[in-house]
């Protein structure tokens, strides 16, 4: 059988020229389905296995956190096969606070670090764990660190314009950090004006008790330098 129009260097050059973008799109094409598929079939740990950390801060890495976060789960926690870290969006716009409601209405991550502002809204609609009777019965030790800020009054109900309508009640739903330095010498998160709770939805108290609790013991630190 003979090429009706043989193959040759000139001839492969202008094909290459003129429909070379259709083999840079299917080769795009099949790494994307590649990285679809795999994502969709990868091992993801279950829910009862896994601790998932989400922090609200600009000054940290992933990487950083999740090597100061390993030894503590190893020790604390060691049936868990992973404890991993999110950093959020530390601004106060509107897209970081629609990530965090995403997040947070969504069921995801265990444990939260969150400036006080955020905190607050999200705590009084009962978004986190109450720890008032973990702190009493010894689960979470807060011995010498000052809660008063955790505190929050319950939303009861809104108006009509939706707004929270507050109510006397109030509970402990987080632990302020400001005291804790070892956030700031082992993790580089400022420390200051954040609190650390627990998620109403995290579906793994058992271990995410423990685990927040040996995390807030090894962030117990003096103050490193004197700080404004």
């Amino acid at each position: 059988m003979t090429i009706a129009t043989p193959i040759n260097k000139e001839r492969l050059r202008n094909h290459l020229t003129y429909s070379g973008w259709k083999y840079l799109l299917l080769v795009i094409a099949s790494i994307f389905v590649w990285n679809l598929v795999y994502a969709q079939t990868a091992y993801r740990s279950p829910q009862d296995k896994r601790i998932d950390v989400y922090i609200k801060s600009g000054t940290t890495t992933t990487e950083l956190v999740n090597a100061f976060l390993e030894p503590i789960w190893k020790k604390s926690v060691p049936e868990m096969e992973i404890v991993d870290s999110v950093l959020l969006l530390d601004s106060s716009d509107y897209s970081a606070a629609m990530q965090l409601t995403v997040y947070l209405g969504a069921g995801e991550g265990d444990i939260y670090i969150l400036p006080m502002d955020d905190y607050r809204g999200f705590a009084s609609s009962g978004a986190f764990v109450e720890l008032e009777g973990l702190v009493a019965d010894g689960s979470i030790n807060a011995e010498g660190i000052d809660l008063s800020a955790g505190y929050v009054q319950v939303a009861i109900d809104s108006d009509e314009e939706g707004y929270a309508v507050y109510g006397d009640e109030t509970h402990l739903y987080g632990i302020p950090t400001d005291s804790l330095y070892g956030f700031l010498e082992g993790m580089q998160i400022d420390n200051r004006g954040r609190i650390m709770c627990i998620n109403v939805n995290n579906g793994n108290d058992e271990n995410v008790i423990p685990f927040f609790n040996a995390l807030l013991q090894a962030v117990r630190s003096d103050k490193p330098w004197p700080l404004e």
